[in-house]
């Protein structure tokens, strides 16, 4: 099932993406707009057999402008775990199914069409992102943990406040209940203290 993953990535995949601006490495591809870098990843599952290809779809939106604030060095073709936004393209289309399926009963041109849907679906949302402060209110909205520490500082260090102060307070809707939230906390005051801010997570959590 390898040769028809490869056929479908090249006849498939390839052509779409190049059309929306998007560019080849490997099993990675970008497109990058001042300093933002969009991502899709095409990753195979660990199970895969003769009989069988199920691989992921990716997505990643990264900014060298919160590298270049938070004095964090990144290449400039990220890998998808180095994005400050990243989901697989199954949550942000909805889908029940985590990922797509190759058999030898598999018919390439309906797998195109759902793969041009669910792609289309992601640029979409990938064109809303039109700025570093675009993907920061996404980050807010959608990123849970995923670098949380890393947009703290970022806001800290912009002295975004009400964005700031909005992130903290929705950390703590979430997670501030588990016993983990100890751990959180005392992250994202090593953060304050690392960059000589007096404030406290308690006074963010409490100011009104």
């Amino acid at each position: 099932m390898k040769e028809k993953f490869n056929q479908m990535i090249a006849g498939i995949v390839k052509p779409l993406l190049k059309e929306e601006g998007f560019s080849k490495n490997g099993m990675n591809f970008y497109r990058k707009k001042e300093d933002l870098i969009f991502l899709f990843n095409f990753q195979n599952s660990q199970g895969n057999s003769a009989q069988e290809t199920k691989f992921y779809i990716n997505c990643g939106i990264h900014s060298t402008n919160i590298d270049r604030v938070i004095g964090k060095t990144t290449g400039l073709d990220p890998k998808e775990s180095e994005c400050y936004f990243r989901k697989r393209i199954s949550s942000i289309v909805e889908s029940t199914n985590d990922g797509y399926v190759i058999t030898q009963e598999t018919d390439l041109n309906t797998l195109g069409l759902k793969l041009d849907e669910d792609l289309k679906a992601a640029i979409a949302m990938f064109n809303n992102i039109t700025s570093t402060n675009d993907l920061i209110d996404l980050m807010i909205e959608k990123n849970g943990l995923n670098n949380y520490r890393e947009l703290f500082k970022y806001l800290l260090l912009t002295e975004r406040k009400t964005q700031l102060k909005q992130f903290v307070k929705q950390l703590h809707r979430t997670f501030g209940a588990e016993k983990r939230w100890a751990i959180f906390e005392n992250n994202l005051t090593e953060v304050l203290k690392d960059n000589n801010s007096k404030e406290t997570i308690a006074a963010i959590l409490n100011d009104d």
